[in-house]
């Protein structure tokens, strides 16, 4: 008896064994759908650190480090979680490190961070209340003997009676050891009890409410104590007044902070005053209290209007320039050691609104969050970086980064928010979960996550002290790019469980309507991968799905495709 000879059907096989992490088109070896993966393991799929709780805050309004944590409660600044004397306003902050010191933006405050006790505000103002004496003295404060207004009639002071024809722009000169000297650093003395009260050496300040009207204005002091400010300028003659008289150290309304070059950068865009102002702010160099001090020096505060339209959406230093950001430009200055700024706008996609706070450097370059997605800036054009991600329309962007990787938490159109990381080397999008930062910190190797439920978590210390986490990974639809009349036999998942977790296989044949379970694999304790097979039905083409709890590694995937038998 013979039989038909059995046709051997042809079969061939796909492995992945190079992950490349989340992207919405689902190719191999990516994933259009992700929960709490990461980069660590490539070319395998890892589950991402566990997290340890640093600490919970009631109202968290911002996060930063310098030699230790500092992180903002309410109204109260903690450093190193120990709550310093600085109250400051309810909302959301900017904490800007210049040196040893921290500035908070939009309260005007500062803080040594190597002396907690030492803080304030960097505005200041004073208000007199008595008498208010105002004399010619030298720049060192010290009133004058006599003066000469002419060549030939010296005039001597009497009882602070002395007035001087400033109009015929007299060579004013001043006596001592009884000789006349030529005097070109003359100087106007205010004299009250407390009018110097929080003011230093070199700060420019607004004074109101002199009856001498010319000294109504800006002015840098030149000498200051507790009961007296000295200031350039020549008087009519010494007098003095009652009512009372207003000195002002102000700091310019700004909606983002840098710093850069030692000096505080700024800008502002909107109504202030009544005035309607789009301007770029520079405070004095190393003074970050002074913001008008003009007297032609390289080391003046700087203000400048911009033509630019639009509002302002952040700021920031990046390779040794001052960089303002509006929704389609960048606004770049560039420093002069001269104190002849020039600023330049570069016609591009800047940061979006509401993301200011995305803006992070990695390796070099600059990321942050705009119209259409995420960039990176090397200094000459931005470049889209996020065209695998499956989110639109995203908003409120928060930025970190750590070695090599960039974090990124915002929320999708829908209202939900994802904690994505880029590896920046590799090129490769993961996302971790829901987590809604208020802001990221770096410090001792690890990086911070500041929730906007207020916990303060530690994303990579490696300390175990959360629970075991879910994940998941699901794939695009698998077999679209096999030629017809071959279908997908059977499936084979590498992984690697740890001690207590477990790793389970779903597929689902109505594009992840339903998911049908497969099988499931234990963590057995031991560096040894073990195999899951699948054989689904017979289909064009299904999704898979891999979800599990504890740490795991997934090395490969394979799949066994096979030629049909009905076709020869």
């Amino acid at each position: 008896m013979f039989f038909n000879a059995l046709r051997v059907l042809s079969q061939s096989r796909r492995t992945v064994h190079r992950f490349f992490g989340l992207d919405k088109q689902g190719g191999d070896g990516s994933f259009v759908h992700m929960e709490n993966l990461c980069a660590d393991g490539y070319p395998a799929l890892q589950t991402r650190p566990f997290r340890a709780m640093e600490a919970q805050l009631d109202r968290p309004n911002g996060v930063t480090a310098k030699d230790a944590l500092i992180w903002v409660d309410g109204n109260t600044l903690c450093v190193g979680g120990k709550a310093t004397g600085l109250v400051l306003s309810d909302s959301p902050k900017q904490l800007i490190s210049m040196g040893a010191y921290l500035l908070i933006f939009p309260d005007k405050k500062w803080l040594n961070t190597a002396d907690l006790s030492e803080f304030g505000s960097m505005e200041n103002e004073t208000v007199t209340t008595g008498t208010v004496r105002f004399s010619l003295c030298c720049a060192d404060g010290t009133d004058y003997e006599s003066y000469l207004i002419s060549d030939t009639a010296p005039v001597e002071a009497q009882n602070g009676a002395l007035w001087l024809d400033t109009s015929a722009a007299p060579v004013l000169k001043r006596s001592g050891d009884g000789e006349w000297v030529a005097v070109t650093d003359t100087c106007i003395k205010l004299s009250a009890a407390g009018i110097g009260i929080g003011f230093a050496l070199g700060d420019g300040v607004d004074i109101s409410g002199c009856t001498e009207a010319h000294l109504n204005g800006s002015h840098v002091l030149r000498q200051v104590s507790d009961d007296m400010l000295v200031m350039d300028g020549v008087l009519s003659g010494e007098g003095s007044q009652s009512e009372p008289v207003t000195v002002r150290r102000t700091v310019p309304e700004m909606d983002y902070v840098t710093e850069c070059g030692n000096r505080i950068w700024g800008c502002k865009y909107g109504m202030v005053n009544g005035r309607a102002v789009n301007e770029i702010y520079a405070s004095k160099l190393g003074d970050f209290k002074n913001w008008r001090c003009f007297e032609g020096l390289s080391t003046d505060s700087y203000a400048a209007s911009r033509g630019s339209d639009g509002a302002f959406t952040a700021a920031c230093s990046y390779l040794g320039y001052p960089l303002f950001f509006k929704e389609h430009c960048i606004e770049k200055v560039y420093p002069a050691a001269n104190g002849a700024h020039q600023i330049v706008t570069l016609e591009c996609t800047g940061v979006r609104r509401g993301s200011h706070r995305s803006l992070q450097t990695v390796d070099g370059t600059l990321y942050y969050h705009g119209i259409g997605g995420v960039y990176a800036f090397d200094g000459s054009l931005p470049v889209n970086i996020s065209a695998a991600l499956p989110y639109e329309g995203c908003t409120d962007a928060v930025g970190g980064a750590w070695q090599g990787r960039y974090y990124l938490s915002l929320r999708d159109d829908s209202g939900a928010a994802h904690l994505l990381v880029y590896d920046t080397r590799r090129r490769l999008w993961h996302r971790e979960d829901g987590t809604q930062a208020v802001g990221f910190a770096c410090r001792g190797g690890d990086i911070f996550c500041l929730c906007s439920d207020g916990a303060l978590l530690s994303l990579r210390g490696g300390a175990e002290e959360e629970d075991n986490f879910t994940w998941c990974a699901e794939t695009g639809e698998l077999g679209q790019d096999v030629p017809q009349h071959k279908y997908l036999n059977r499936m084979a998942i590498n992984a690697q469980p740890a001690a207590g977790g477990y790793v389970v296989a779903y597929v689902s044949y109505d594009q992840g309507r339903t998911w049908q379970r497969q099988g499931e694999l234990f963590g057995r304790g031991f560096m040894e991968g073990a195999l899951l097979y699948i054989q689904p039905r017979r289909c064009a083409h299904l999704r898979l799905k891999l979800q599990g709890v504890g740490a795991c590694t997934v090395h490969s995937l394979s799949a066994v495709y096979e030629k049909g038998s009905d076709v020869t």
